[in-house]
């Protein structure tokens, strides 16, 4: 089974396919970090602060270059500690 990392943080996924991927992603470090990333940029989009170590920082950075949509008049920016 090929797990989709979005459809499990969507919790889309049956308990017998969210099991399996959970289990594939303790064996697998790049499906750890899909799930890790995909999280962040999830977050970001809804709008949801969280502590940064300036890896988040970049990584909001970027998607407003790439012009990403997040929830309106959120500014992920804006809510972490300047540097």
């Amino acid at each position: 089974m090929t797990i989709d990392v979005s459809l499990l943080l969507d919790g889309q996924l049956s308990a017998a396919q969210t099991a399996e991927s959970l289990a594939q992603c303790a064996q697998d470090a790049q499906l750890r970090d899909r799930f890790t990333l995909y999280g962040l940029a999830g977050d970001a989009m809804r709008g949801v602060p969280f502590p940064d170590d300036g890896f988040s920082r970049r990584i909001f950075e970027r998607m407003q270059r790439e012009g990403v949509r997040m929830e309106p008049g959120f500014d992920p920016l804006e809510t972490l500690p300047k540097d």
